[in-house]
């Protein structure tokens, strides 16, 4: 089945994540042991991250879940009453229902944007090329972890808030977020 957090989401950024972190620690070097810049292969990065995504998809897969005993039906769905949906041809009734559709990512109407390519969320993990400068607009949780997984694999990045980073969180916590990011440049 698949969707956003197997394809797009957490598993390819926690997989992206953790060679970000294994770079880091080179770098930064631990007990004794002087910090070197890592020799990164990007594209080596990448694989890694699709051999993640390919070794996780089985346990998200339809023929699981309807081994769990869960009946997947692939069909436009419409709501016939408040407690009954209709779905390729079948009546499901329930006191309540969750609607968990997916999800796109929001193109920001920035002039000039639709005429360059641009990297999402659904095509930044299949990028094979290490980009020289990453801009990222928006600062929430997760484009703050794509702006250090990328910096620490040797990208310049630049981050470009609306608002406040993190802005749903904790100023005083966000503070501390902003200056270790700026730390590790």
């Amino acid at each position: 089945m698949g969707g956003d957090c197997l394809n797009d989401g957490c598993v390819p950024s926690k997989a992206l994540l953790a060679a970000a972190k294994a770079a880091q620690a080179i770098r930064v070097g631990a007990a004794g042991i002087a910090g070197a810049e890592p020799q990164i292969d990007f594209a080596a990065v990448k694989a890694q991250v699709a051999a993640t995504i390919a070794q996780i998809a089985p346990m998200d897969s339809q023929e699981r879940f309807e081994g769990f005993g869960v009946q997947v039906i692939r069909a436009y769905a419409r709501f016939t009453a408040p407690d009954a949906v209709e779905a390729g041809g079948k009546l499901i009734k329930a006191r309540r229902f969750v609607i968990a559709t997916g999800s796109h990512p929001l193109i920001p109407a920035v002039p000039g944007l639709e005429t360059i390519p641009y990297l999402t969320n659904e095509t930044l993990f299949a990028h094979t090329e290490r980009p020289a400068h990453l801009l990222i607009f928006g600062a929430g949780p997760i484009a703050l972890e794509m702006a250090q997984a990328h910096r620490r694999l040797g990208c310049a990045v630049t981050v470009i808030a609306r608002s406040r980073v993190l802005s749903r969180d904790d100023p005083e916590a966000a503070a501390v977020v902003v200056e270790s990011l700026r730390a590790e440049g």
